[in-house]
């Protein structure tokens, strides 16, 4: 296995017989240091003689994408790369599973906030080159993809959500909440609604908790002894949700409203407003809907809405046969011109900071929202206990707006199984 330390150590001995040499002490470098000289341009990273690369990606568009990846990395490099459906939620989990037996990708595909658990279980390679991840991407996107300040990931995507509107039925999108939530209640009507939002599902609410205080986890969500999710702030921001039920979609259930529910109804044409992320795009294009996409409206507090940024990145696993190879396939479909494409064919928004200045994406509005609300968004927590939140925050959800429970008792609950379940897991 390639170790870093060891390249490093190569390369200052390489360094040093340069000097030496340069200084006219040739005849003091030791032959051995010459060849150790030679040795290290040995060490360029090249694939492994033999090597074959399984990598798992997502299916629809990021599948197609994959695949051409596959296919320009074997004309590149001469490996071939099998790709296979699966999805970045369940990639960690089999990892644990299938890679100690050799089964796994050796390149697999991750949100930022389900790998954590994998990397300190020692099953994620460190990527190989931090320093210069760390000067061409986003810190919103090195920070996500790092663990106890180590750099693992190979960021390909970041993406938070924002408010879609129908151009069609809204002239002018508003730049508050309760502007929203006027003309939402207007627009409603027979089968149009004016705006649905998933009420139970926490990625989408945070936005609200956020913006009035509350948070996950303290200290930039790596405290996992400090718990916001109840505080006075994620109360407020959990009360907002009863003005959305009351005001726009009385009567509805939560489970009336899923994700399918909306899309379809904003792809027919009946939904005015839509909270979403850039995934959506693609499908709202081929509907013919026309549509944009701006920043989440203001809330009463003047704040703005905090939604969750999420960080798609590759991972290189620590038991595959070929690190070497593998490592070199998660830069090389990172790299700007890959990105540029996964941007084209997927919709999702390159974290490389040459890519954010691209004419192709700054010619584009509806990206150019979404870059705009992913300022005010914040990078979901990366810590092991973060999958622990997701369930018993969806039940205070749904206890609040199905069944009117006060926010304070509902969110109260949640915290308590939350905090059990961390000490579980650590038992």
């Amino acid at each position: 296995m390639f170790k870093k330390s060891t390249f490093l150590a190569f390369v200052l001995l390489l360094t040093l017989s340069m000097v030496l040499a340069a200084c006219g002490a040739e005849e003091e470098v030791p032959e051995e240091a010459e060849s150790d000289g030679e040795e290290a341009v040995d060490f360029e990273v090249v694939p492994e003689e033999g090597a074959e690369l399984m990598l798992w990606s997502d299916g629809d568009e990021q599948l197609e994408w994959a695949e051409l990846m596959a296919e320009k990395f074997e004309g590149e490099y001469g490996v071939p790369v099998q790709v296979e459906e699966v999805t970045q939620e369940d990639a960690p989990e089999r990892l644990a599973t299938d890679g100690p037996s050799g089964q796994a990708a050796d390149v697999f595909a991750s949100t930022h906030d389900r790998i954590g658990r994998a990397i300190s279980a020692g099953l994620v390679l460190e990527n190989f080159w931090p320093e210069e991840y760390e000067e061409e991407f986003m810190e919103a996107a090195i920070t996500a993809t790092s663990f106890e300040d180590e750099l693992f990931g190979y960021p390909s995507g970041i993406e938070t959500y924002a408010l879609f509107y129908n151009t069609d039925l809204v002239e002018e999108a508003p730049e508050t909440m309760d502007e929203l939530l006027e003309v939402a209640s207007e627009l409603t009507e027979g089968d149009r609604y004016g705006f649905m939002m998933e009420p139970q599902n926490l990625y989408f609410v945070y936005a609200f908790l956020g913006g009035y205080g509350g948070y996950v986890f303290g200290d930039e969500g790596t405290d996992i002894n400090d718990l916001g999710l109840n505080n006075e702030g994620a109360v407020q921001g959990t009360e907002l949700l009863l003005r959305i039920r009351d005001e726009v979609v009385p009567g509805m259930a939560n489970e009336d409203i899923t994700y399918d529910v909306r899309t379809a109804l904003f792809e027919e044409g009946n939904l005015a407003f839509d909270i979403n992320g850039p995934w959506a795009v693609r499908g709202y294009e081929e509907a013919g809907v026309d549509f944009n996409v701006v920043p989440l409206p203001e809330l009463e507090n003047g704040e703005s809405p905090t939604s969750f940024s999420g960080t798609r990145g590759f991972y290189v696993n620590a038991y595959t046969d070929y690190p070497d190879a593998a490592s070199l396939l998660a830069q090389f479909i990172t790299n700007e011109e890959n990105l540029l494409e996964a941007y084209e064919i997927t919709g999702a928004l390159p974290p490389r900071l040459e890519l954010v200045e691209h004419d192709d994406i700054q010619s584009n509005p509806i990206s150019v929202g979404f870059l705009e609300q992913a300022s005010h968004a914040v990078p979901m927590p990366n810590v092991p206990e973060m999958p622990l939140v997701w369930d018993p925050m969806e039940a205070a959800f749904t206890e609040v707006w199905n069944q009117d429970v006060d926010p304070q008792e509902a969110l109260d609950r949640a915290v308590d199984t939350i905090e059990t379940a961390i000490e579980e897991q650590q038992n």
